[in-house]
């Protein structure tokens, strides 16, 4: 017979990030190459939105042949100094406290697709080890962790994640390793998955990094993610990737056929106002209306096929199940086109067949990126009333249409 009994002593409380070690699943989705890419992601992430934030246009992903992976930036860096209500240095504050971090309203990042407070603690947490250093404010700052917790690593007989390790006791171990030019600047992430977190088969995927760069690259143009895959049996060691044209050079690269248009690139932007859950000085959660800006890019092209390629982004962050972005998309585009053949019926002779969905996507391919200060990750109600896109009909008439609730994307 099972025990009824049920009172406070048998509630428990995980600290730090003690509950992502107790159940990584919650955090990273699976502890296989699912998982283990998602960590990758992660940190990634965290070197683009430098660059969305137009810090840096280099981003450096090594996989080593130690089962290590390292991510380099040439950004603004990690910040060094104390946090004020932690005490810690910025840097231990990124790596060790969930839910902390600029992404949060500061006004560091006005769109990103990453939570740098997040991410990087969750991976932290999750590595056997990992290693940070920082050029910044004229010094190379570095910091090392074990499972999490920041310490010192015996490296006299070369670095690996099992070397003796000295777990700091007092005051932050952020340390200054060299002193370099003082407009040197930029982060150096490495680290080994835990083997009692990961299982045994789970390994980096090079073709969804490369996929995934390819993208990136793509979505934020002038950028380069350089890939150096050092383990054994690599089939490419290195490859590059940078494309200036953007989503214009996307839509190409998606294309199954060939074109019978050419590629048209549409932008706009517009203002909204959100109600969002905000700290007052006492520390009280209240209600506050937000002004936000949302930035809309859209670049499509009809081919030959009757296939439809659609891809669609929020803060680069791709959005496979769609969205009210993409509804309103699809919408506006089939209202213009339909009045565009209104319009010129003398010359068309459309007769009275109406124009329908499967008509307008016939062959199209089309890649739409939503660019927004914090977007909900489920499904929710709220226009986005002066979002505007362009359309170029034949090069004849620019059409204005609205994308209502645009920022509204299941990511």
């Amino acid at each position: 017979m099972s025990n009824t009994e049920y009172s406070a002593r048998h509630l428990s409380v995980l600290e730090g990030l003690e509950a992502v070690r107790k159940r990584p699943g919650m955090y990273i989705g699976s502890t296989d190459s699912r998982g283990l890419m998602h960590c990758l992601w992660e940190i990634i992430d965290n070197s683009v939105d430098e660059a969305l934030a137009g810090f840096g246009n280099e981003i450096g992903i090594r996989l080593h042949a130690d089962s290590s992976v390292e991510v380099t930036d040439v950004a603004r860096g990690i910040p060094v100094d104390i946090e004020p209500k932690t005490g810690l240095s910025g840097v231990e504050v990124v790596f060790t406290k969930l839910h902390a971090g600029g992404k949060f309203g500061s006004g560091s990042y006005a769109a990103s697709g990453g939570l740098h407070g997040v991410g990087a603690s969750v991976v932290n947490a999750l590595s056997e080890r990992l290693d940070v250093e920082v050029d910044r404010d004229g010094q190379t700052w570095a910091m090392s962790f074990r499972r999490g917790e920041p310490g010192i690593f015996d490296d006299s007989a070369g670095i690996a994640p099992n070397n003796p390790f000295v777990a700091s006791q007092d005051g932050s171990p952020l340390r200054s390793i060299a002193k370099i030019g003082k407009n040197v600047n930029g982060t150096r992430v490495r680290y080994w998955a835990d083997p009692q977190i990961f299982i045994k088969d789970a390994a980096f995927v090079a073709d969804d990094l490369v996929a995934r760069a390819r993208q990136t690259a793509f979505l934020v143009p002038g950028l380069q993610l350089t890939i150096d895959d050092l383990r054994d049996g690599a089939e490419t060691p290195q490859q590059k990737f940078k494309f200036d044209g953007g989503l214009a050079e996307y839509a190409e690269f998606l294309a199954p056929d060939t074109g019978i248009t050419d590629v048209w690139r549409l932008q706009g932007e517009g203002d909204f106002t959100e109600t969002v859950p905000v700290l007052d000085e006492n520390g009280n959660m209240v209600t506050q209306d937000v002004k936000r800006n949302c930035q809309v890019e859209v670049a499509l092209r009809w081919g030959t096929g009757y296939d439809t390629t659609v891809k669609s982004y929020v803060n680069i962050i791709a959005t496979p199940k769609g969205g009210s972005h993409i509804a309103g998309f699809e919408a506006a585009l089939l209202k213009t086109l339909r009045a565009q053949v209104e319009a010129n019926s003398r010359k068309l002779k459309p007769g009275n067949d109406k124009i329908e969905k499967e008509d307008v996507f016939a062959g199209l391919t089309a890649v739409v990126a939503v660019r927004l200060a914090e977007p909900l990750s489920e499904w929710a109600d709220g226009p986005i009333d002066e979002a505007l896109a362009m359309i170029d009909v034949d090069g004849r008439v620019l059409q204005q249409f609205r994308l209502n609730e645009i920022g509204r994307a299941h990511v």
